[in-house]
């Protein structure tokens, strides 16, 4: 993957500390291998949260605008599989019922290095933040938790040109 030399010094916009909090939404497993060397799935997720319109099957359950990325059950952290989940967030007190496929996952509480994208095409902002990400990770300072990441799409983004807001969870 071709990676900008500007993402190549990427540092966090903020740390942030957010409580537990709960996605609904639809997920796959995958690998960076797999997104990285054109047999990805995550292009086909975002196709069918948006075709089957998720984010309006539970809207009487939606917390705030937006929708998410996250990243989770990791294994081998991020050289083996994970799972995804576009999902939305949801209040505590739902319960997410009679809408098929949907699944939760519920975030610890976790301290997160925030970063932000350059803005451009997100399908191509995207991939080159965690590429950056990545080679962030790398600096022994930089502990990842491995507990659950996510990406937060801004409810009125232009995926033409917009920004995404990258949380990875750290110690």
């Amino acid at each position: 993957m071709k990676q900008d030399k500007s993402a190549v010094n990427i540092k966090p916009l903020r740390m942030e500390k957010r409580p537990a909090f709960t996605l609904a939404g639809v997920s796959m497993i995958t690998t960076n291998e797999a997104e990285q060397s054109g047999n990805g799935k995550i292009g086909s997720l975002f196709e069918r949260f948006f075709t089957d319109n998720i984010g309006e099957k539970l809207d009487v359950n939606i917390r705030e605008a937006g929708y998410y990325g996250c990243y989770f059950h990791y294994q081998q952290e991020e050289k083996g599989t994970y799972e995804i989940l576009l999902s939305v967030q949801i209040t505590e007190d739902s319960v997410v019922q009679n809408v098929e496929g949907i699944q939760t996952y519920t975030l610890p509480e976790a301290t997160y290095a925030v970063f932000v994208t350059e803005k451009g095409p997100i399908a191509e902002k995207v991939p080159q933040a965690w590429a950056a990400i990545w080679e962030w990770q790398q600096l022994p300072e930089n502990i990842r938790t491995f507990t659950g990441d996510f990406e937060y799409y801004a409810g009125d983004i232009d995926p033409a040109n917009g920004q995404v807001e990258i949380y990875i969870a750290i110690e």
